[in-house]
């Protein structure tokens, strides 16, 4: 499994792995060859292209150094730029003794008008100034460098490890950080990087493998991939039947939004669930029976208005006492009003199976968010940023500056499955463990999209699929299908009901 990590975690893994014969110099070279054959994928060969390397005092420099020798030796031209001094780090001093006398061009960077000739005559300058080691603000020098990198490079702008001028734990972003258009991640994503606006500054991002084992990490985020996800796809029995493949209660809809209770049925639907029941206000029966005939659907009482009235709770509870739901879904266009709180709060006490909140199922109870602590067989909830910031009484910005802390300390406090949405949609539960997806693209920019994901959830738990990987399971393949059909169409052209029909084909390929 891919990971997210901390520095502390990734130094913590450096040291495991050289407790396990893998030395620091060992690492440092394998960073450099990974990086040296991602570069030349980027620019399609190196040979005759001229590099600038701006390198730091610490083990990125020692990064940068390996990645000069390499260019070198394939027949660039590459100046290496010592941005502070010489090499600091031990690791980086023996690096350089070891590479010095290959190094055909190594200046310092107050020859200033030949650092700004080299860069603004260039292919591609890479940037290895810094990596994790930053914090705080940038010196007047690093930052006057990096402007003139910003606007004087012809080339292609490329960060090894992290972009300088990010703080790699947090996601700060300094003034005048250097601005790549792709950054090499070594060993393992950092977790700062997630947040925003930092990944947005990253580039292109693409992971290097160094060598250091999997074993060696501790405690840290997942990173969502086919691989790991591959085994919770439920598998489909020669011998079976609908009821093999759960039943969902899926309460959704008002004349408002029929769309969403149509999308969320379809998400469910089309990711397996056996038996799906629609407990929707009849204007949504009537208008979208027709187009989902194999939902079976259970009318709500209705205000005038189309939205669910307090007597829909004398419909639904009885409903979840006589028939053995194996997940329900509740909050999809439902509206946010006083009879969603109470039938949020009914179900949430009385069903004796997981629950799946999503929109005006969450936004109704943020005033009485603890009520989510009395479900009796665990709950998922699935708010975007906005929603998020309702229910925590914190701020969008505080929230997307660090996804992953709010997400695992909201599990944590009220013990359900956390799918905070959006780029980089984090899934917590409330044991601790923590995925982050990166499939999807803005092609789910789209009102809709959330309402299929929901169903996706609610299925996936309903099959049986534990909490907190239907959740990754349902994360990743929307993401997926909207990845496919990216391939095929504009992203601005993908509908959330183009993700439900893509579904099949997505989980037929795993």
């Amino acid at each position: 499994m891919r990971l997210a990590v901390t520095n502390e975690q990734m130094a913590t893994a450096e040291s495991n792995a050289e407790r396990n014969g893998i030395s620091y110099m060992k690492l440092m070279k394998n960073a450099g060859e990974a990086c040296f054959g991602r570069i030349s994928k980027i620019l399609g060969g190196v040979a005759d292209k001229n590099f600038v390397i701006l390198a730091g005092r610490g083990n990125n420099g020692g990064d940068g150094i390996v990645i000069t020798d390499m260019l070198t030796e394939a027949g660039a031209s590459a100046i290496l730029v010592f941005v502070q001094d010489l090499p600091k780090s031990n690791c980086a001093r023996q690096c350089y003794s070891t590479y010095e006398k290959d190094i055909k061009s190594c200046i310092y960077v107050h020859r200033k008008d030949v650092v700004m000739r080299a860069i603004s005559n260039c292919d591609a300058v890479i940037d290895c100034v810094f990596g994790t080691g930053f914090h705080g603000e940038l010196d007047e020098n690093a930052a006057a460098l990096f402007d003139h990198v910003a606007e004087t490079c012809p080339g292609v702008k490329i960060s090894v490890d992290v972009p300088s001028g990010i703080n790699s734990d947090t996601g700060e972003i300094a003034e005048h950080a250097f601005r790549p258009d792709c950054t090499i991640v070594l060993g393992a994503m950092k977790k700062g990087l997630y947040s925003h606006p930092a990944y947005e500054s990253c580039g292109n991002i693409y992971l290097a493998d160094i060598g250091i084992p999997q074993q060696c990490f501790e405690g840290c985020e997942g990173v969502l991939s086919e691989k790991v996800l591959l085994e919770f796809i439920p598998e489909r029995k020669k011998v079976s039947h609908k009821g093999t493949y759960g039943r969902m209660l899926n309460i959704s809809g008002s004349a408002h939004y029929t769309g969403a209770a149509m999308l969320s049925t379809n998400g469910a639907l089309r990711s397996g669930v056996g038996l799906c029941t629609l407990a929707t206000p009849m204007r949504v029966i009537n208008a979208i029976a027709a187009a989902i005939p194999e939902a079976v659907y259970l009318p709500l009482e209705q205000d005038f208005d189309g939205f669910i009235n307090e007597k829909a709770a004398d419909v639904i509870k009885p409903e979840i006492e006589k028939h053995r739901y194996d997940a329900i879904l509740i909050g999809c266009g439902l509206g946010d009003r006083e009879a969603t709180a109470g039938l949020t709060e009914i179900v949430i006490k009385s069903a004796d199976c997981p629950i799946i909140i999503d929109a005006d199922g969450l936004n109704s109870i943020c005033r009485n968010i603890n009520i989510l602590k009395e479900s009796k067989k665990g709950i998922i909830v699935t708010p975007h940023p906005a929603e998020f910031a309702r229910m925590t009484g914190k701020t969008v910005e505080e929230i997307q500056s660090d996804r992953i802390s709010a997400a695992k300390n909201f599990a944590k406090t009220y013990g359900c499955v956390t799918v905070l949405k959006g780029v980089n949609t984090v899934i917590a539960s409330p044991t601790g463990e923590t995925f982050i997806n990166t499939s999807g693209n803005a092609g789910l920019a789209k009102g809709g999209s959330g309402d299929v994901l929901a169903g996706m959830i609610a299925s996936f738990a309903a099959q049986g699929v534990e909490l907190n990987y239907a959740a990754a399971l349902g994360a990743y393949l929307h993401g997926l299908a909207a990845d496919v059909l990216s391939t095929r169409m504009g992203m601005g052209g993908i509908l959330p009901r183009d993700i439900a029909e893509t579904l099949p084909e997505i989980m037929k390929r795993q």
